[in-house]
């Protein structure tokens, strides 16, 4: 497929996608199958963020197909581009993770059984460096796309848990971490953790700069940048040495939907990795819920998904003692890396504010920066 497509070729707007362009994207997944027509319906860029929606690292087209056969493939899909004048969007520093989500949605989501979007094509140029990624437009499944501004629903947190749990089942401890799935990358060297060094860490001191409220959010839990940036590094190599699985890499409560029956789903790979279980699940329950409703309920859903784990296969999941203890040192991450580095042109101001009070208020409550001294 990649042989058929030239950096010339590559789209530098919305409507370069043409059937033309499209149909090796879409035939490398599904052989045979081409694209007749193609009308963009919609267009959404870097700053067009709200309280309820956002966009952040991509330009993401709602694209409207016709094939040419039948098929029972979706008609509306989501495109996920980038653009070279928008520079903001189609950071170059960011590319490791388009490279990374494209080898999620063209060599594993195929073969994934679970709630996420259907992969339906991707290519990332290596000359020019933009990409197209393709996937289902979920709209038609009547989704709810989660927001921290929703009211705490613990069905539909439970829904999500299901999902992590059947995908960490799925890959646990894997010997494939060292045949076909060697390409995934792991959390302690790799191009995803260089960037994470160098842009992402500059970024979480640039923010720092730009925001008082999270200044003084560091600032009661007692800690800094350096120390949270190596506390960050000892806590992945540390939890490098527990069970390994493939993870989704970046869950907060955004990254997550919840269809009508409550069944949970999984948006936005671009972080997808190994690792060990934690990652996923204490920065996905720390921003799911208001700070009132996950100290009433955190154990009772670890215990939730520890009994899904075992459902879905897993003999002799970890137990709640070393789950407790992880989740307590997991709260570092969603605060650090994962709210710290937002700005609030990617989610809106209200959402990153509660973003970063929830994954704040939850180091303290769990005594977090204490344990993670302990590895440095």
């Amino acid at each position: 497929m990649n042989s058929q497509i030239s950096e010339r070729e590559m789209p530098v707007k919305p409507e370069g996608l043409i059937p033309q362009f499209l149909t090796p994207l879409v035939s490398s997944l599904h052989p045979g199958l081409g694209i007749r027509e193609a009308k963009v319906v919609n267009v959404k860029s870097y700053g067009e963020a709200n309280n309820e929606a956002s966009v952040s690292t991509s330009t993401q087209v709602t694209l409207d197909v016709r094939y040419d056969r039948a098929t029972q493939l979706p008609t509306r899909l989501l495109v996920k581009m980038s653009i070279p004048e928008d520079v903001l969007c189609s950071n170059p520093e960011l590319g490791p993770l388009f490279v990374n989500e494209i080898d999620f949605y063209q060599r594993l989501r195929p073969e994934l059984h679970l709630e996420a979007p259907q992969a339906m094509g991707g290519y990332l140029d290596p000359h020019s460096r933009r990409f197209v990624l393709l996937m289902e437009d979920l709209k038609p499944k009547s989704p709810h796309f989660n927001s921290m501004t929703d009211a705490d629903d613990v069905a539909v947190v439970q829904g999500v848990l299901d999902t992590l749990a059947k995908l960490h089942a799925t890959y646990w401890e894997t010997p494939r971490f060292k045949t076909d799935l060697s390409w995934v990358e792991n959390q302690v060297a790799g191009p995803m953790e260089d960037m994470f060094d160098t842009f992402i860490r500059q970024h979480v001191v640039n923010e720092l700069k730009r925001e008082r409220y999270k200044r003084e959010f560091t600032q009661e839990l007692g800690t800094n940048e350096a120390e949270m940036y190596f506390g960050e590094k000892a806590l992945k190599r540390h939890q490098a040495t527990l069970a390994q699985t493939f993870l989704h890499g970046d869950t907060h409560f955004g990254n997550t939907y919840s269809l009508p029956n409550k069944a949970g789903g999984l948006i936005d790979w671009q972080v997808s990795c190994r690792g060990f279980l934690m990652h996923d699940l204490g920065y996905f329950i720390q921003t799911a819920l208001s700070v009132e409703g996950r100290r009433k309920h955190e154990r009772e859903l670890l215990q939730f998904y520890r009994e899904k784990l075992r459902e879905h296969g897993v003999k002799e999941p970890p137990s709640a003692d070393l789950l407790w203890l992880e989740y307590r040192r997991s709260a570092l991450h969603g605060f650090y890396l994962g709210w710290l580095t937002a700005p609030r042109e990617n989610y809106g101001l209200e959402v990153c504010v509660i973003g970063n009070h929830r994954t704040k208020v939850a180091c303290a409550d769990l005594e977090t920066m204490p344990l993670i001294r302990e590895l440095l």
